[in-house]
């Protein structure tokens, strides 16, 4: 649960931060790069800690750390902090993706309480439709940019509509767990 905690108040001092130097687009820029790396190491820790298998939780931290020390390459190398993120943010997404499905088909196998009751269950959906259903725009953000702005923010909007559906999904997990410890 502090590793849940943890994620939403990273997640929030970004969205905080973001608005606060929307205007420096270099600033707001770096911060979503790092934001990924963040999230990414957040994300993972929270899947190995709700894995039974110990070889599935030390291959989650290993995973954790090539992924990272891959993000470190890419800023040095391919895709500077000055630059779109597509391709580390690309990686991750498919790794999230992949990992959160993994451990919720564990999940919805070894169940002892009804499935709508279990925090893990609505949580790891969220990661699985969210970084799942985000994954192509991820990937072509940087095509899209040179379209028009208008066709951007049209597909954007899908983005924006899975995070409403992330959030309402995560905020149920976390509601069944306060319900559950209460």
């Amino acid at each position: 649960m502090f590793i849940l905690v943890g994620y939403l108040s990273f997640s929030i001092i970004a969205d905080v931060s973001l608005t606060w130097f929307i205007r420096d687009y270099n600033i707001a820029l770096a911060l979503v790069h790092t934001y990924y790396v963040v999230e990414f190491t957040f994300i993972i820790l929270i899947i190995s800690v709700w894995q039974e298998s110990n070889k599935i939780k030390l291959l989650s931290k290993i995973l954790m750390f090539v992924y990272v020390l891959f993000w470190f390459i890419a800023k040095v190398t391919f895709e500077p902090l000055s630059g779109l993120y597509t391709v580390t943010a690309s990686v991750s997404q498919v790794i999230l993706s992949l990992c959160s499905g993994y451990t919720l088909f564990f999940v919805l196998g070894n169940r002892t309480m009804p499935l709508l009751n279990q925090s893990r269950f609505w949580v790891l959906l969220a990661f699985v439709i969210y970084y799942a259903g985000t994954l192509a725009f991820s990937t072509l953000r940087g095509v899209l940019l040179h379209y028009s702005l208008e066709t951007f923010y049209s597909i954007a909007t899908i983005d924006w509509g899975l995070k409403i559906l992330f959030n309402v999904l995560f905020m149920i997990g976390f509601l069944n767990h306060r319900i559950q410890t209460d």
